[in-house]
């Protein structure tokens, strides 16, 4: 999947945490770069944030979309 910002392209990871941040925006998948996270510094104000906590880490599993923060989860559909 390529950053949802530039295009560019995820290559194979090194050990260790990925510098790739993840997150939803109109209720799809996303993946952001580690140079747009560095040279737009705003880039978590476009993510959609979980309704009960405001968390912007979340995933989509099985058509919902996860908070992993509290938990929370709703359809994809409903994050649009």
């Amino acid at each position: 999947m390529p950053c949802y910002r530039c295009g560019r392209v995820q290559t194979d990871p090194v050990r260790g945490a990925s510098p790739w941040a993840r997150g939803v925006v109109e209720g799809e998948q996303v993946l952001i770069c580690p140079e747009c996270q560095r040279d737009h510094p705003a880039w978590t104000e476009e993510l959609t944030a979980c309704p009960r906590c405001g968390n912007t880490r979340l995933s989509i599993v099985m058509g919902s979309v996860v908070c992993r923060a509290c938990g929370h989860d709703w359809p994809a559909r409903a994050a649009e």
